[in-house]
């Protein structure tokens, strides 16, 4: 036999049933924490990630940023299928690394056809989708044969997701742009379905209300290390111009107060008890991602137009617009989290959200530089006045699990 699983001192078996973890006695005593495989997983989104911040490097157009919004949805929609489903009825046997494995060549596939569908080659997008989702619909299956307390929620997740499966097959027949309409329908019904019907099974099929703040808050460090990546590319390939590394600096900075405020408020707490609070926590972090990714594209931006007169309007709004966007949707979660503490600084996070909106619209004349070193002084402010409140929630606890 060969070992699986976290503790090494038992054999396992190379195939075990799903189980609902989330109700099982050692997973409701002990603190629960992401595995290794669920880690690996996560890394092969950072070339999606990248790719999505290319695109909107490259136009950053008003068609542009709608482009990158409809493309980021399914991306965020292929991560968390996985993700939910391993919450809920990981078992770590061979059968479900096969599936993570596969799904993680699917997600790479998926990836490296975001540029075509930007230049009308979407087929390939649409094939890669279907794979993950195909696997997907497996694995809930799977837990459907094996645990009969999911019955009602699995069986309707299968039912929508092999819906959004025929949607975007028959896709594969229709021409752009009713293409994109059937990829549309089919990720209204891949959110939808579990926004809608989740509720209803509070307690019966639920997530682990720890497990899943920290799978959200690892994958935010994936998006947030895009804009890592992108001060220390463009800072390279600048030929090492003052201008341009002033505004990498200036970008990292920015981008270090919004990780504070997402990690320094909120984060590691368990999701507080109710049902909509869940469901409000999991697609808050979509609009919040795509803002993460835009800022990263801005930096980006920021480093390549440093030495020019003034930031292009793309630019601007990437900036301070995705950060703007980002601070609205990290209240919103954190109050899923924190409400006690949110309170105390929300109205200063809405003054802060009005300056970085009104910044693109009144700094088009300012020089790069110093459009964002004013981001930056707007961003640091808000950061001194919350560590001033001494807002960390190191000794919160809450029950652990909750409903998606």
């Amino acid at each position: 036999m060969l070992r699986f699983g976290r503790d090494s001192r038992s054999a396992q078996p190379w195939l075990r049933p799903p189980r609902l973890r989330t109700l099982a006695e050692e997973d409701a005593e002990d603190e629960r924490h992401a595995s290794w495989l669920e880690l690996f997983f996560d890394l092969v989104f950072v070339v999606a990630i990248a790719e999505l911040s290319h695109e909107l490097v490259v136009n950053h157009t008003l068609g542009g940023f709608a482009t990158f919004v409809a493309l980021f949805v399914p991306v965020f929609v292929a991560w968390q299928g996985f993700s939910f489903y391993a919450d809920r009825f990981d078992t770590d046997d061979v059968l479900f690394r096969v599936c993570m494995l596969s799904a993680m060549l699917a997600v790479a596939a998926l990836a490296v056809q975001i540029p075509g569908v930007a230049h009308g080659e979407s087929a390939g997008f649409a094939l890669a989708y279907v794979a993950i989702r195909v696997l997907t619909v497996v694995l809930n299956l799977r837990a459907y044969r094996h645990v009969p307390l999911a019955r009602p929620l699995v069986g309707r997740y299968v039912l929508a997701f092999s819906s959004s499966v025929v949607l975007w097959t028959a896709s594969l027949a229709v021409p752009e742009p009713w293409r994109f309409v059937l990829w549309g329908i089919g990720l209204a019904v891949d959110l939808g379905v579990p926004a809608l019907i989740g509720p209803r099974f509070v307690g019966r099929v639920p997530l682990h209300a720890s497990h899943i703040p920290e799978r959200f808050a690892l994958f935010t460090i994936i998006v947030l290390g895009e804009s890592v990546v992108a001060v220390a590319l463009g800072v390279a390939g600048s030929d090492w111009r003052l201008s341009s590394a002033v505004g990498a600096a200036l970008g990292f900075l920015a981008v270090a107060c919004l990780w504070w405020t997402y990690f320094d408020v909120g984060a590691g707490l368990a999701l507080a008890p109710g049902p909509w609070t869940a469901v409000r926590f999991i697609y808050t972090h979509v609009p919040m991602w795509a803002a993460l990714t835009a800022v990263a594209a801005g930096v980006n931006l920021l480093i390549e137009e440093a030495g020019a007169a003034s930031l292009d309007a793309g630019a601007r709004w990437a900036l301070c617009g995705g950060a703007a966007m980002y601070l609205c949707c990290v209240s919103l979660i954190q109050d899923a989290t924190a409400r006690g503490i949110l309170r105390t600084i929300l109205s200063v996070r809405l003054s802060v959200v009005g300056l970085l909106v009104g910044l693109p619209l009144l700094g088009a004349g300012l020089r790069p530089v110093t459009f964002a070193a004013l981001m930056f002084v707007v961003l640091v402010a808000l950061v001194a006045f919350e560590v001033s409140r001494n807002l960390r929630p190191d000794a919160h606890s809450l029950p652990k699990t909750t409903a998606e």
